[in-house]
């Protein structure tokens, strides 16, 4: 198994099976083909526009989340003369929103790849991984987000690295079915003493047929309502009309979001589906922390203490998945595992219409797109904007990952 990653927005472009993401065929589309496949962050999902005040640990400050603005060109926070990056996302989202951190988040910066040579002030991943005895593939990356704030009292001034790792896995000895792994671990370090909101997750998009259009009419071809999908989750979150999160939360029992193994066109909303899905418990699974205390974190990266290495826990893991999407036209199966709370199940419901890979049938050119319906995306993130799963002190280092497990059943799966 390969992929392709690349340094703007950490995208994943090709998970190579028989590609099992949608996306533009040339990489340097992804510069205006928003949310597909990248980094989402400094928050997943939406937030209110406006002033908050978050506190956590003792720590307090104000934030201020900006709306998705109709283009880049016309917002308050970006001067450019350069229509070309004048884009908005395809989700027509009210003012009221902000969306994955708005037109100017992490996914829309230039991450910087690092070596084990490359100077680094904050090495939240390498100095774990190298220790790892395992046979992977990997790449690690850098953001270093310097800000300045002003209050009524003094400028406060904010320094935030943060470091993605993304790894492939084979097999395990024994494991004949399995084609490899992909992780994804986002770290992250607030530098000057205080609180930040952080919500990280991959946007990216499945389909698990879309290379396979031997025979096939129609625009159904690229549908994913015939996979078969497993979601693991006890409630969905209840929204407002203008789709942001009440706070409140409805059981899945019953309803077209009990996801346990149906074809995903069962019960299809209308709209289809965006929707924030709410694990259940898992009691007796080990799970990866979601913070690291930082004084534990800098005497284990200088050799003192009890020595943590997370990422080969991660590694290693045998967890059960907490989601699984299959489809038996391919053959594939792909399972899920995180130590976050939850995920954002949503099935492309505003395509983007300019571009396709052309191993999904397309000729890799502008103007012919996906259709509605052509994607999984499953974006596994924390819960709400109340939650303080969702905000980083500078006492303790962001820990959370994603793993990916793709498996065969039978030997004749078309593309593997």
């Amino acid at each position: 198994m390969n992929a392709q990653v690349l340094p703007h927005g950490v995208t994943v472009h090709r998970i190579i099976t028989h590609d099992i993401l949608i996306g533009p065929e040339n990489p340097k589309d992804y510069e205006t083909f928003k949310y597909t496949n990248t980094i989402i962050g400094r928050y997943a999902n939406r937030v209110r526009v406006g002033e908050h005040t978050v506190k956590k640990d003792g720590f307090e400050r104000s934030t201020r989340p900006v709306s998705n603005c109709l283009s880049l060109k016309s917002c308050p926070f970006f001067r450019c003369s350069n229509a070309y990056l004048c884009l908005t996302p395809n989700s027509p989202e009210s003012p009221e929103v902000s969306l994955h951190g708005g037109l100017l988040g992490f996914d829309f910066a230039v991450w910087q790849r690092l070596s084990p040579k490359t100077p680094s002030s904050s090495h939240l991943l390498r100095f774990a991984l190298y220790r790892t005895p395992l046979r992977m593939s990997h790449l690690i990356t850098r953001l270093s987000m310097h800000t300045h704030r002003k209050t009524e009292i003094k400028v406060i001034q904010e320094k935030l690295y943060l470091e993605t790792l993304v790894a492939l896995l084979p097999p395990a000895q024994g494991e004949k079915r399995k084609v490899g792994s992909i992780v994804i671990l986002y770290r992250a370090r607030l530098v000057d003493e205080g609180v930040t909101p952080i919500n990280l997750t991959h946007h990216w998009g499945f389909n698990l047929d879309a290379s396979l259009q031997e025979g096939e009419s129609g625009k159904d071809k690229l549908s994913v309502k015939n996979h078969r999908l497993n979601i693991k989750a006890s409630h969905t979150a209840e929204l407002f009309p203008n789709s942001l999160p009440s706070g409140k939360y409805s059981p899945v029992v019953g309803t077209v979001h009990e996801h346990n193994d149906k074809l995903i066109k069962e019960g299809f909303p209308d709209h289809g589906y965006d929707h924030y899905y709410l694990f259940a418990p898992r009691p007796n699974v080990k799970l990866a922390p979601h913070r690291i205390p930082a004084k534990d974190f800098d005497a284990a990266k200088a050799g003192q203490g009890e020595e943590l290495n997370i990422v080969k826990e991660i590694f290693e893991s045998t967890n059960e998945p907490v989601v699984e999407l299959k489809s038996e036209k391919s053959g594939l199966n792909v399972d899920f595992d995180s130590n976050q709370a939850g995920l954002m199940f949503y099935t492309n419901n505003h395509p983007n219409k300019q571009f396709r890979k052309k191993i999904h049938g397309g000729p890799g050119m502008i103007d012919d797109g996906y259709i509605n319906g052509s994607a999984a995306f499953l974006e596994f993130h924390e819960a709400t904007p109340s939650s303080t799963d969702t905000l980083l002190t500078s006492n303790e280092i962001y820990n959370n990952f994603v793993r990916v497990d793709i498996f065969v059943e039978s030997d004749c799966v078309h593309g593997v």
